[in-house]
């Protein structure tokens, strides 16, 4: 009889953080529902949500600018900034090396 699968503690870190970013995501692009304010929502969410990206993905600047700016800029709410650092964290790498 086969044993039921349990991820390992990388796996699990793994998709903590894409639920992660995923939810920065989310909280960003909620701003659309509060018409009149979500520009101010977006300048308040953007350097929390650099913030939350830079320390997620093992201090990377760059995604964290990524994440800040998205924020920011009008109309770019829809794009996952956070779940794409997340994709290109763990999927771009040609390294074998771990990430966790």
């Amino acid at each position: 009889m086969n044993k039921p699968h349990h991820p390992t503690k990388t796996e699990e870190i793994k998709n903590l953080k894409l639920l992660a970013a995923i939810l920065i995501d989310l909280i960003g692009m909620a701003s659309y529902i509060l018409p009149g304010v979500s520009e101010l929502i977006d300048a308040i969410w953007a350097p929390i949500s650099a913030f939350l990206v830079y320390f997620l993905f093992n201090r990377k600047l760059s995604w964290a600018t990524l994440t800040f700016f998205e924020e920011l800029i009008p109309f770019t709410d829809v794009v996952p900034s956070a779940t794409i650092a997340w994709y290109f964290y763990y999927h771009n790498s040609n390294e074998k090396s771990t990430h966790y």
